[in-house]
């Protein structure tokens, strides 16, 4: 029959009591500590209570805040670090510590995107409504390629050629020309010998009208007179 002994270990004497104690011997304040060392206050109130668990997760961060504790208290450094990592100080860290993306923290970016998608929605709404205003009280537009005003002509007819928007209605003298996909018209009317006025009138579904006026002089000589009797060399016939 074996007996076992159970022997309370003393923790009291720790490293983290070893560091407590040389910064007290020095007479140095856990705040002038911190100010001395950059150490943040709750990360060495950690170290000095042994709990590494709450230090940050790279070995890094943990060596540079020893080293400094080190150096104010003027302790061996490779001693204080193997100590360090006895004590479970360095155990089960990587190198590089990528630390895990809290969610709360993407609540600021996330109302930012939110903000920035809503402000563009605003915009592009206000763009298309005003673009659509336009559209409804501009008048449509009419280029007249043809006739020229003034223009003279020997022929009983022109060509009514152009351009105005394609959904527009025209009209030449109240009769209604054929527009294209693209807007444009071509078409030919006839004329009287004389001044003709031409007028273009170009609707649009909402009403807006432009209107063109062309005026085009026809000068068509008229064919001669033939006196068969003067040609023919007959005489007058009295009665």
């Amino acid at each position: 029959m074996s007996i076992f002994c159970y022997k309370k270990i003393d923790t009291s004497k720790n490293l983290g009591w070893e560091l407590k104690t040389a910064r007290e011997n020095k007479g140095i304040s856990i705040q002038a500590a911190v100010q001395k060392t950059h150490v943040p206050l709750k990360y060495l109130e950690a170290i000095e209570n042994n709990r590494f668990f709450e230090l940050p997760k790279a070995k890094s961060h943990r060596q540079a805040y020893v080293r400094e504790l080190c150096k104010l208290y003027n302790l061996d450094f490779e001693v204080i670090s193997y100590k360090f990592n006895c004590e479970g100080g360095l155990k089960f860290l990587s190198k590089h510590y990528f630390p895990k993306i809290d969610p709360n923290n993407l609540q600021p970016f996330s109302l930012f995107i939110k903000n920035i998608a809503l402000i563009s929605f605003v915009l592009f709404f206000v763009v298309y409504l005003g673009w659509q205003i336009h559209g409804i009280i501009t008048p449509p537009k009419l280029i007249v390629y043809s006739p020229i005003e003034g223009q003279l002509s020997n022929r009983a007819e022109t060509a009514i050629q152009g351009e105005t928007d394609k959904e527009s209605q025209l009209q030449v003298n109240g009769k209604e020309i054929k527009v294209n996909e693209q807007g444009k018209f071509n078409d030919v009317i006839l004329l009287s010998n004389g001044v003709n006025t031409i007028t273009l009138s170009t609707t649009k579904k909402h009403g807006k009208t432009t209107t063109v006026t062309r005026h085009v002089v026809v000068m068509v000589k008229e064919p001669a007179r033939v006196s068969v009797v003067k040609d023919l060399g007959i005489g007058a016939v009295r009665p």
